[in-house]
């Protein structure tokens, strides 16, 4: 049985979840390599995938925050609801992936700053929001907390990719496993 990339790349379908808003780069891209996707109503996550008529919606899920500000608001505004959703995909899930678009790595996140121009537009009164949403992240992925991992798409061009590669080595892990194990039978 083959795992490649290829193999994946025509079986799969990406699911992404009905509220999931903005994401037209995503299905663009998608489109452009001629991967399926299709809307379906997620349980927690935004982002799933089905392969060879197995639907993976409860078991590999990716939560994508679109930058800084949309973590920052989800922390501070809606907390509770935020939580039990990480609560939700680290308890259901085998692997819980939170994928973070416009910034290239955790200590870019630490040091962000609402820039200068958008503190005076927007009347914000925190500007060193990266730290708060760096702190959090650090003890919700704590093995004690909520189990999860955090990947980074600095250019949301490449978040489609990202994607499928998560999706990608979760689904070559599943094949490997669940082969050998018919082959101790």
């Amino acid at each position: 049985m083959a795992y490649d990339k290829q193999t994946f790349l025509k079986e799969v379908t990406i699911l992404h979840d009905t509220r999931e808003q903005k994401n037209r780069h995503i299905l663009d891209r998608l489109d452009q390599m001629k991967v399926k996707h299709q809307e379906k109503a997620l349980v927690f996550g935004d982002y799933s995938f089905m392969a060879q008529g197995r639907d993976f919606s409860m078991n590999c899920v990716i939560e994508r925050k679109a930058n800084v500000d949309e973590l920052y608001g989800n922390l501070i505004k809606d907390r509770s609801r935020i939580e039990r959703e990480f609560e939700a995909g680290s308890t259901i899930a085998n692997q819980f992936t939170l994928m973070l678009e416009t910034v290239p790595d955790m200590e870019s996140l630490r040091t962000y700053e609402v820039p200068e121009w958008k503190m005076r537009a927007e009347h914000r009164q925190v500007r060193e929001i990266g730290a708060h949403c760096y702190a959090t992240l650090q003890s919700w992925q704590c093995g004690n907390r909520y189990r999860f991992h955090t990947i980074f798409s600095e250019d949301q061009a490449e978040s489609a990719v990202k994607i499928l590669e998560c999706f990608y080595w979760y689904w070559r892990n599943f094949k490997m496993l669940t082969a050998s194990r018919r082959n101790r039978g």
